[in-house]
């Protein structure tokens, strides 16, 4: 199947909007088509991710593009999301390999941060998967 799925988190939306407004425009401009959904947090996104590889049956997607935004803040929380949030998706992709998975969850300090990589992290990752996917189908 062509099909991208991209799991997004619902905080910072504005931001987040943007993010998917740059990844769909990299998609469109390729042979692939693509579907959203949102979790409600950066730790729940590969259990989304897989809820719907199961739910679909792996081959149905094409690849995974997980789009999160992770601010510090004055308590230990973001270093405990930061990780399991990492450690998750690539758990995930461990587990279907067949799967081409790009985590584009931007773990920043403040919002100069985020918005010096929002733009071109986000065409990179997008582009990135594109280019995993063609790789793992060829």
């Amino acid at each position: 199947m062509n099909k991208i799925l991209i799991v997004h988190t619902s905080w910072y939306s504005e931001y987040i909007n943007e993010m998917i407004q740059i990844a769909t425009n990299v998609i469109s401009e390729s042979k692939y088509e693509y579907e959203t959904t949102c979790a409600p947090g950066a730790i729940e996104l590969a259990a989304l991710g897989k809820y719907y590889l199961i739910k679909n049956e792996s081959s149905f997607y094409s690849g995974i593009l997980f789009l999160g935004i992770v601010v510090r803040g004055e308590t230990s929380h973001y270093d405990l999301v930061t990780s399991e949030t990492f450690r998750s998706i690539g758990d995930l992709a461990l587990t279907y390999p067949n799967i081409s998975v790009i985590n584009n969850v931007l773990c920043v300090e403040n919002s100069d941060q985020l918005i010096k990589r929002l733009k071109i992290n986000t065409k990179n990752n997008t582009q990135a998967l594109i280019e995993l996917i063609n790789e793992k189908s060829s």
